[in-house]
């Protein structure tokens, strides 16, 4: 870098524009700053040559999802991760991207940012990568006044999404007026999606945001941290498909804290979105209820996200009560199996709930319980010799599955 360049770059920049613009005149390439969960914050101009992901990096505002997964799955995200020395980026034509050089701007070991430079027409040397190493150190400071100015905004949405939950906060037009005095735009439904974890630091914390801010499948709009549990206020780009994008989102998120982080002891759950705000605080409650009952109840519920997808097990919690006020007596025919079971080193009660599991399809209970067809036939048979039940009967069926359940929570 010569003298006049290098008093350039030492002198401050009021704003990232100028910033950006400076690099992109010195290396004649045009350049992008994002932060770090890759939302756009500042652009230089292009000419016609520019590549199809550097625009819709534009127009969207953040790097588009493919682009993002695609950089993880070839490494290139991991090792910007974790060095501060510029990273050369073969084209990829498949998702329309150029040749590039990208570098982290990093606080110790937390990235703050990265600055991204398309190759147009040229090559950058060593000496412009060693320019590009500079150019990161620079603009530390300038993405560190933004992270403090965006963490104090996030406290004070934080603070009242828990205005809202708690209940403070009450009446749809008093919560809409504060969602739009902080830029949410409230003509939607909103919801709560949560994730529960064994345990949750603030290390791991950051990781499940980026996670989060990187799936583009749904609008989340504030989140926050409960003891163990991630909440998420969010809101669906499309109404008509509200329940296939949270089931997409949740499913996206999880698979990819997986792969990304090694990450896979959570549950899950949604509330419902709606339109009268005053829900937002039960759209919260559904959405806990799903996940703790999954936590109780795995094997019935893993495939559970929405609450309506919980059927029954929604009231489970209160016949539970009900059974403890009113000290109910077991259902008999499950006392007589789980007799019969303990003296004669059987399986019938487990049988018996397998089958009611698979509604009667006796081929899949079979196959859950790893034993043949005709010897699960032959136990049906000889449970209803021992207790006379119906299996046909949806009244019975119901009320057995219940009670069985019910058992299994004393």
């Amino acid at each position: 870098m010569n003298d006049k360049r290098q008093q350039i770059f030492h002198e401050p920049f009021d704003t990232l524009e100028e910033f950006v613009d400076a690099i992109s005149e010195h290396l004649e390439c045009p350049v992008t700053i994002e932060d770090a969960n890759h939302h756009l914050l500042a652009y230089s101009s292009h000419d016609d040559q520019t590549d199809s992901a550097r625009v819709r990096t534009i127009i969207g505002r953040r790097v588009p999802e493919q682009v993002i997964n695609r950089f993880w799955k070839e490494g290139v995200i991991p090792t910007l991760n974790q060095s501060d020395e510029p990273q050369v980026i073969s084209e990829i034509n498949d998702i329309g991207l150029g040749n590039r050089v990208a570098v982290s701007i990093r606080q110790n070991k937390e990235v703050l940012g990265y600055i991204w430079v398309l190759e147009v027409g040229r090559s950058l040397s060593d000496q412009d990568l060693a320019d590009l190493t500079f150019f990161a150190g620079k603009a530390k400071s300038l993405l560190l006044q933004l992270k403090k100015q965006r963490s104090r905004k996030e406290k004070n949405h934080q603070e009242l999404l828990w205005q809202i939950l708690t209940g403070d906060l009450r009446d749809h037009q008093p919560i809409a007026d504060q969602l739009s005095r902080i830029g949410i735009n409230t003509n939607r439904a909103l919801g709560i999606i949560v994730f529960t974890f064994p345990e949750l630091d603030r290390e791991l914390y950051k990781k499940l945001i980026y996670a989060a801010k990187t799936i583009q499948k749904m609008d989340i709009l504030i989140q926050t941290l409960d003891d163990n549990r991630l909440v998420f206020l969010v809101s669906p780009f499309s109404q008509e498909n509200e329940m296939e994008e949270t089931k997409e989102f949740i499913y996206t998120f999880k698979r990819q804290i997986n792969e990304r982080f090694g990450i896979s002891d959570l549950d899950s759950g949604s509330g419902y979105m709606y339109e009268n705000y005053t829900f937002i605080k039960r759209s919260y409650e559904e959405a806990v209820k799903v996940a703790s009952l999954k936590k109780t109840f795995y094997k019935e519920l893993s495939h559970v996200n929405l609450y309506h997808e919980l059927g029954i097990f929604r009231y489970i919690d209160l016949l539970k009560k009900y059974d403890e006020v009113q000290d109910m007596p077991p259902n008999p025919a499950i006392q007589r199996l789980s007799a019969y079971d303990q003296e004669n080193r059987t399986n019938l009660l487990e049988s018996l709930e397998a089958i009611l599991e698979k509604d009667g399809n006796m081929n899949a209970a079979a196959k859950s319980l790893h034993c043949h067809v005709n010897t699960l036939n032959y136990r049906l048979k000889r449970i209803q010799e021992l207790t006379s039940i119906q299996l046909k009967d949806p009244v019975q069926k119901l009320g057995l599955y219940l009670d069985i359940k019910l058992s299994n929570q004393r």
